[in-house]
């Protein structure tokens, strides 16, 4: 095996650059349509409630809907790695899954209370 032009024999050849392409942005825009949907979620389940006249099922959905919407509009998912090249997005996923759930839960738990003749 020959080496590369500019490498002497015995030296490891540097890894090729890193090509990106549009994943980062395909990824940020991944999650904000996640965050869409749950607000979108969460506004539906609380115009359903303020229907029902739930008043318990409006705060809990608002609240969901603002946990998930206001960080990120603060700091948006922009794609891009750091500056250190280490991509920690842990924080935003576990805050959106939480947030997620914590939907389904107040969903469903209206859902049955609704099931079993509950206000």
């Amino acid at each position: 095996m020959t080496p590369p032009e500019g490498a002497r024999p015995g030296e490891r050849p540097s890894p090729p650059e890193r090509d990106e392409g549009l994943q980062p942005e395909r990824t940020a825009l991944a999650w904000q349509r996640t965050v869409l949907g749950v607000v979108v979620g969460a506004l539906l389940l609380a115009a359903s409630g303020l229907r029902a006249g739930n008043g318990a099922v409006v705060w809990a959905a608002g609240v969901v809907a603002v946990l998930t919407l206001v960080p990120s509009v603060l700091r948006p998912p922009d794609g891009r790695l750091p500056s250190h090249g280490r991509l920690y997005a842990w924080s935003f996923l576990v805050r959106v899954v939480g947030l997620v759930l914590a939907l389904a839960v107040v969903g469903a738990a209206w859902a049955l209370s609704q099931a079993f003749g509950g206000p």
